[in-house]
């Protein structure tokens, strides 16, 4: 598989898979339902990101791959990173809220990738049965849409006909404006079916949008719980119960290890073609430092802040871990539905494009094999072929009669 083969890639580095692990490791520990692993996962992440930044930062300037330095660099820059961060402190807080609005982009492009993805290659195999091809991916792309569509309309009314009470310490009330999402999602795979069926017309039809449609919409699911946890997540104390840490921490290291994996394979390209001021080593880097950032930005003690006399510091005392962490997954959501939109009309705009310019290769092909210009040639070499053969003929009835002549004396005799 591509995602195995690019994860061992990750493997064989050993800096960079330090960094990975690191971010793991962290990313399991601040979450978590208990206040004093809470505060290890936040020392864990704090000089991590000193040093993500610092790294970040080397790897514009540097001509060399940041992870190609020798062992001693990479302690010493860890080392030094903390002091000269502070230095430029400022400049570092503007970094990380970059940081953590291109992790909204990063986290929703992958996603819809990995769905494209996942419907081509399903798609893919169909091409190869050619009898019941038209057939299979007319079921694939209208039953998938629809089976999304019942998903969506399942989980609306799934807090209404299960009892959830049993994962939870107090009742489970979906906020009725979370169904909403659903709706919206629904409405934006309907419009994108509607667009596929137009380039049906066109003789182009991309089937993949069945599977495709259902992966978006479990990954809606999984974005309104984010939001739901976001909003009953309440307390100074209290970080959330056990399952819900086990049902968000999951899915959430498979889309970080996915990310990598494609960054290490098809999408490495790509970035390089699109952004050629930047390494591989830069864009991950910053890929591990955005969503070290946005975690981080959860939990973080703001109210420490309180002992600072400096207004625009003070002022950070304010901020609720709560209510940032709802904003940021309102904002994870809000990128997903622009993307899904973009990619959508752009993949099936892509496909029509590539199957129009494929008959049109296969047209040029059919018109050059039945076209009369080959034909007349065929023709020419036959009537060539023919003189040479009656030029052959006259020259060899030529010499038999010379022969008979020189035969007629000796018979004569």
């Amino acid at each position: 598989m591509d995602i195995i083969d690019n994860l061992k890639k990750i493997g064989k580095d050993w800096r960079l898979l330090t960094l990975v692990i690191w971010m793991l490791v962290g990313i399991a520990l601040i979450p978590y339902p208990n206040r004093y692993v809470n505060i290890i996962g936040i020392l864990v992440f704090l000089p991590f990101l000193v040093f993500l930044m610092f790294l970040f930062l080397l790897s514009l300037i540097s001509k060399k791959n940041i992870f190609e330095y020798p062992t001693w660099k990479i302690i010493l820059f860890l080392v030094i990173s903390l002091p000269i961060m502070l230095l430029i402190s400022i400049l570092l807080i503007i970094l990380y809220a970059i940081s953590i609005i291109t992790y909204f982009f990063f986290t929703s492009w992958f996603i819809i990738y990995a769905c494209y993805l996942a419907g081509k290659k399903i798609d893919t195999k169909f091409y190869k049965l050619p009898k019941v091809r038209p057939f299979l991916r007319t079921i694939f792309f209208f039953g998938g849409l629809i089976v999304a569509l019942l998903l969506l309309y399942l989980f609306i009314l799934a807090p209404s006909l299960l009892d959830l009470s049993v994962l939870s310490e107090t009742p489970v009330v979906f906020p009725w404006y979370l169904n909403g999402v659903y709706i919206l999602v629904g409405g934006v795979l309907v419009g994108l079916a509607i667009v596929c069926i137009a380039f049906m017309f066109k003789k182009s039809f991309p089937a993949w949008f069945g599977p495709f449609a259902i992966l978006v919409s479990l990954y809606t699911v999984f974005l309104v719980l984010k939001i739901y946890l976001g909003l009953v997540d309440g307390g100074e104390n209290e970080v959330g119960p056990i399952w819900a840490y086990t049902s968000m921490i999951i899915p959430d290291m498979i889309i970080i290890i996915y990310s990598l994996s494609t960054l290490m394979g098809s999408q490495a390209e790509f970035l390089s073609k699109r952004f050629k001021r930047f390494g591989l080593d830069t864009v991950l880097i910053w890929l591990i430092l955005s969503k070290v950032a946005y975690e981080f930005i959860h939990y973080f003690p703001y109210k420490i802040f309180e002992e600072f006399h400096t207004p625009w510091i003070f002022a950070l005392s304010y901020l609720d871990n709560d209510d940032i962490n709802l904003a940021k997954n309102i904002a994870v959501l809000a990128f997903f539905v622009l993307l899904l939109i973009i990619i959508g009309v752009y993949e099936i705009t892509k496909y029509g494009k590539q199957q129009k310019q494929l008959r049109e290769e296969v047209d040029e092909e059919v018109k050059q094999l039945f076209s009369p210009e080959p034909i007349m040639g065929a023709s020419e070499e036959i009537e060539l072929g023919d003189k040479n053969e009656m030029v052959e003929d006259t020259s060899l009835n030529v010499n038999n009669s010379k022969n008979l002549d020189d035969d007629e004396p000796f018979k004569a005799d």
